[in-house]
């Protein structure tokens, strides 16, 4: 019986490791104006895993010519399923967006109505 356990240990940790994996998650999209549907360059995108916060940020990048970002994370330890991963799209002038788990996905981005005033 007792040279059983240590196959007993062998075959969770086997099953345990199969079940899981190192993987880097990420995700891709576009940022169009919401007026005239032309692509935004230089749009900020910031991703996160779980939820937006300073403890779970993976990366930063910024829209291309086209408006397209690719994101991904640090390697992640995922055993059944991944965290889910999100993005924060902010462009000074607009609302700022959150995308979960970007995949191509095309995010339209609104200009805000805030009145400047000159500081004197």
């Amino acid at each position: 019986m007792a040279s059983r356990i240590p196959l007993w240990i062998l075959g969770f940790v086997l099953v345990l490791f199969a079940s899981s994996c190192r993987k880097t998650i990420s995700g891709n999209g576009v940022v169009m104006d919401n007026a005239s549907g032309l692509p935004l360059q230089g749009v900020s995108i910031d991703a996160y895993l779980e939820h937006p916060s300073p403890d779970t940020f993976q990366m930063h990048t910024v829209t291309n010519a086209s408006g397209s970002y690719v994101v991904s994370s640090y390697p992640q330890v995922c055993t059944g399923s991944c965290p889910d991963l999100y993005v924060q799209i902010v462009m000074t002038g607009y609302k700022s967006e959150y995308v979960k788990n970007p995949h191509g996905d095309t995010t339209f981005l609104s200009k805000t109505n805030r009145i400047q005033k000159d500081i004197k």
